[in-house]
């Protein structure tokens, strides 16, 4: 994906960049590049180099970011190590004319990260990659080959396509070396201007690699274009992929195709419609690729875009990004890029997806502390972690002492039928009524989060939200881990992630309102460990 226009360039500290590398807009990301001439290793061309070591940072832990900057759309990479490999694109908001170069982190928990610094500088201003894009890396032989997207925004000017697919290789994952002369553009009957987000994998039953980009058809839309290639240099152009109900997206963004048990899985992002990753099923690498039998077909909300997934061990998890907002504040614009979060993938005995906190986070935050009860607001009767809620005469509440930086909540909630919202709130003060967080909303079948308080939730559409088909009288398992101003919120087989920057130090609790909540087996996890 690519996100950056020349506005968003010009203005990096007022506005709200929306562009994303896996485009949300439809918009390329693109980094700038100061790159050598073909067959030369490339050289970092960002400031400061930040790791001329690998370094281990020293804060977010969980849902990282480099010390400076913040995460784009990430490629997974893992050549059957205990070791992950996440290049993502960099957003520096620098305002240079170039943008979005490959960083590194590599992990082998997702508690520890470790920060390896620039793999792809992006180019020069006459060059198709002034600005870079997603892309994915495999291995052939002893040699990696990344494929990635070029964004020149000022090509278009001169006549020339704005996107283009590219090539660069190593031997070690760290040095890199663009081969230029391998770089292409959308051939006849696509649009010349959006092309981008190459994934590459090989087709063992084909003899042969297949690359898929996200492309507009000429009187299609949106589609998945297919290459074929025996060498890895030249590519022939085959039918688009067959994918049920994508004809409305403006684009189908970040690619990826996996197999689990007998079924293979596309999962892409879009921006056109829910702003938001999806997934299609296969009993073929070929096709078709249909919705998932109970047709949903979504993870998470749309403050986790462009993810892609990657093996750690036996587990397959999701990588994406939860998104800033303009000038810090919980009811300005999402930024493009910020900090990386990964859900564990589940795949059910009918073939259907879902996601869930990965293992090693829930070990790792696995001392349970004390619930320090604050205040009680409204009809609210308990203790510990058992407590009923009565919001039929407006609001009940019960509010619990400032949350730690870093932790994880579980419980159940269960609700009556005469709810009209009940969930977890954030960042209380002095006028507890005011507070907002991430709501179970049972009339529309969804959670939500937004930036107002929960007296005027029903007048706003949501600023985050997924649909989840609750019922009344029934328990339903939690957990919501928290880090800094990051919060992702899991029940079923979904995830919310947001971005909530009134709660850190902040007091917390657990609100209902229109009717009766029963929580259950509330609890509260800290980390085992007090320090790295």
């Amino acid at each position: 994906m690519i996100k950056r226009t020349k506005a968003a360039a010009a203005a990096l500290l007022g506005a709200a960049i929306l562009a994303t590398a896996c485009t949300n807009d439809g918009s390329g990301d693109g980094q700038v590049a100061r790159t050598p001439a073909s067959e030369t290793p490339l050289v970092s061309a960002q400031p400061a180099d930040p790791a001329e070591e690998a370094v281990r940072m020293p804060s977010d832990r969980l849902f990282w970011k480099p010390p400076e900057g913040w995460v784009g759309d990430l490629m997974p990479f893992n050549d059957g190590t205990d070791k992950l490999h996440l290049f993502y694109l960099q957003d520096w908001r620098d305002g240079a004319p170039g943008f979005h170069p490959w960083h590194l982190t590599t992990t082998s928990n997702l508690t520890d990260y470790t920060y390896e610094g620039e793999s792809i500088p992006f180019g020069r201003e006459h060059e198709p990659d002034l600005a870079i894009g997603t892309g994915s890396v495999i291995k052939a032989g002893n040699t990696y080959h990344a494929f990635y997207t070029g964004h020149n925004w000022k090509f278009p000017d001169q006549g020339k396509p704005k996107e283009a697919m590219m090539h660069a290789t190593s031997t070690d994952l760290s040095t890199w070396t663009k081969l230029p002369e391998h770089t292409f553009v959308a051939p006849e009957g696509y649009e010349i201007h959006d092309f981008r987000d190459p994934y590459v994998f090989y087709d063992e039953e084909a003899g042969e690699y297949r690359m898929l980009v996200s492309a507009r058809q000429v009187g299609v839309g949106g589609v998945l274009a297919v290459f074929a290639s025996k060498d890895l240099a030249a590519w022939e152009v085959r039918e688009p992929l067959e994918i049920e109900v994508a004809s409305s997206f403006f684009m189908l963004e970040c690619a990826d195709i996996f197999r689990s048990g007998d079924k293979w899985y596309l999962v892409f992002s879009e921006f056109s419609d829910r702003k938001a990753t999806h997934y299609r099923v296969s009993d073929s690498i070929d096709g078709p690729w249909l919705l998932p039998e109970d047709g949903d077909d979504l993870f998470d909300g749309r403050a986790f875009y462009a993810a892609k997934t990657g093996m750690l061990g036996d587990n397959r998890y999701l990588f994406g990004w939860v998104p800033t907002r303009n000038m810090e504040k919980d009811f300005m614009n999402w930024d493009w890029a910020g900090n990386l979060v990964a859900h564990q993938l589940v795949t059910h005995p009918d073939g259907t997806l879902g996601v869930t906190v990965p293992e090693s986070i829930e070990g790792f935050l696995s001392r349970e502390s004390e619930l320090n009860v604050s205040q009680r607001l409204g009809e609210a009767a308990g203790e510990g972690g058992e407590w009923r809620l009565n919001g039929a005469a407006g609001m009940a509440g019960v509010v619990f002492d400032n949350l730690p930086t870093i932790a994880r909540i579980t419980g159940k909630f269960r609700y009556d039928e005469a709810t009209q919202f009940t969930g977890f709130v954030a960042g209380i003060g002095e006028e507890p009524e005011k507070a907002y967080g991430i709501q179970v909303e049972p009339a529309k079948g969804r959670i939500r989060y937004d930036a107002v308080h929960g007296g005027a939730l029903t007048s706003v559409e949501p600023d985050v939200s997924v649909l989840i088909p609750f019922a009344p009288g029934i328990d339903y398992s939690f957990t919501l881990v928290i880090e800094d101003d990051v919060a992702v919120f899991y029940v079923g087989d979904h995830a919310l992630t947001t971005r909530i920057y009134k709660m850190p130090g902040g007091a917390w609790g657990w609100y209902a309102r229109g009717g009766a909540t029963t929580l259950s087996d509330l609890k509260l996890f800290t980390p085992q460990e007090e320090s790295r």
